[in-house]
């Protein structure tokens, strides 16, 4: 039976740019907000702060909420819930991927690259494997 999950996401601004990394999912190249699932009992802010640190190597602090998306997955229909929110960077804005953690379905980092764009960048075509929803989003709040 399928189940909803909760997740957060950040849009990082950093000049006038947002922050956005390219993950492989079962070979196939999508462009995402660092963030991740909140875990059973987990307060949603400290997993946003986590995943953005596991994932990026940034410290970062939260200045509204943006709005939600949602997707359901393939390989289970499970929809996924997420929440988005505005960030700013603490301290250095140099990004380190290396860290990220491994995707244990498929034994390789999870992330494979990342760059900073702008909304008018993250629109175009060359990014359109985000969800359809998460870019809704990004056009009506940024």
């Amino acid at each position: 039976m399928p189940k909803i999950s909760a997740a957060v996401k950040a849009v990082i601004q950093y000049e006038e740019k947002f922050l956005i990394l390219k993950q492989n999912v079962h070979g196939e190249a999508i462009w995402d907000l660092p963030g991740g699932k909140v875990e059973y009992r987990e307060d949603p802010y400290e997993t946003l702060y986590r995943e953005v640190k596991e994932e990026t190597g940034l410290a970062i602090s939260i200045i509204k909420a943006l709005g939600i998306f949602y997707f359901f997955r393939a390989s289970d229909s499970d929809q996924i819930v997420i929440t988005v929110f505005l960030c700013a960077i603490d301290g250095s804005a140099e990004v380190d991927i290396t860290k990220n953690p491994i995707n244990e379905h498929l034994g390789e980092m999870k992330i494979d690259d990342f760059k900073w764009v702008t909304k008018k960048e993250f629109l175009t075509n060359e990014y359109k494997k985000p969800h359809e929803s998460l870019r809704s989003l990004i056009e009506r709040e940024l």
